[in-house]
């Protein structure tokens, strides 16, 4: 998450330096977006970070969670780039391309039985590359 906050906190601050008091409405809803974006993904990695491990609903928990944050990047990758910043477009979706193949491994990983180390791994491997 450390990245996302950092690459999100870059476009933001970025966006605002480059649309000055905010006549350019185009930037000014990317900006709106991208702190909806980053709002929402910090609210799932708080319930995330806040599941009882060894609760039954554990497992149940953390994938809901976890769609969640798929939606959220799936939202993003697809949200219209200003001119301006064209350049982060690929990033977007390659993001959301790697979030999503991050949450069908962890649930290929978590609903096997028993339990899939190896699609985990690549799960961990694809959910840091998103971030």
């Amino acid at each position: 998450m450390k990245y996302i906050k950092r690459y999100l906190l870059l476009i933001i601050l970025l966006m605002a330096s480059i649309s000055g008091c905010g006549t350019d409405k185009e930037l000014e809803a990317y900006k709106t977006d991208m702190e909806t974006f980053y709002k929402d993904i910090s609210e799932y990695d708080a319930v995330i970070n806040s599941i009882d491990v060894a609760s039954e609903t554990a497992v149940t928990e953390l994938l809901s969670a976890l769609d969640g944050l798929q939606e959220c990047f799936t939202w993003m990758a697809a949200l219209p780039v200003p001119e301006t910043f064209e350049a982060i477009e690929p990033l977007a979706q390659q993001a959301g391309e790697y979030m999503e193949k991050a949450v069908s491994l962890f649930h290929q990983a978590y609903e096997s039985d028993p339990f899939n180390n190896a699609a985990a791994q690549a799960a961990h491997e694809y959910y840091e590359r998103a971030n």
